[in-house]
């Protein structure tokens, strides 16, 4: 048996972590994210069968490409953020905002090695200290003499 079915109390305060944990992250809009992420994964391996990499990533993060799934999280988020009101289109906001994030990430994608004077190495030829004393003796214990 699992430890955390050990007792009700314990199963009950596990649940109750859980809940609050999962009410947090719905207050703080987290599931756009996740579900955002998830649509940016899907649509970039669905481009990365049709193409390269870096036309994948492009296409992914240019705004132009958006699949049904980012339209609903985008017009569900900003509906989230306007408090219920309806959504505004900004159609250039948009398109700026997926502009910026595609140069970024491909401008980031390049590897580069670690510059060299960042590198350092332990003493290879470093002598530990000998020490020739005995160790001193532990005093007596209590009732023995």
């Amino acid at each position: 048996m699992p430890a955390f079915l050990s007792s009700p109390q314990t199963l009950r305060h596990t649940l109750v972590q859980r809940g609050v944990v999962l009410l947090l992250c719905l207050t703080l809009g987290l599931q756009w994210t996740l579900l955002q992420g998830i649509a940016w994964t899907e649509m970039f391996i669905s481009f990365a069968r049709q193409g390269s990499v870096m036309e994948a990533v492009e296409k992914t993060f240019d705004g132009r490409h958006a699949c049904p799934l980012c339209l609903k999280v985008k017009e569900g988020s900003q509906h989230a953020e306007n408090n219920g009101q309806p959504p505004e289109e900004d159609d250039t906001k948009k398109e700026l905002d997926a502009k910026d994030a595609a140069a970024v990430l491909v401008s980031h994608t390049a590897l580069r090695p670690p510059a060299a004077e960042t590198l350092s190495f332990a003493l290879l030829h470093a002598v530990p200290v000998r020490r020739n004393e005995m160790p001193e003796r532990p005093p007596p214990r209590r009732g023995v003499v």
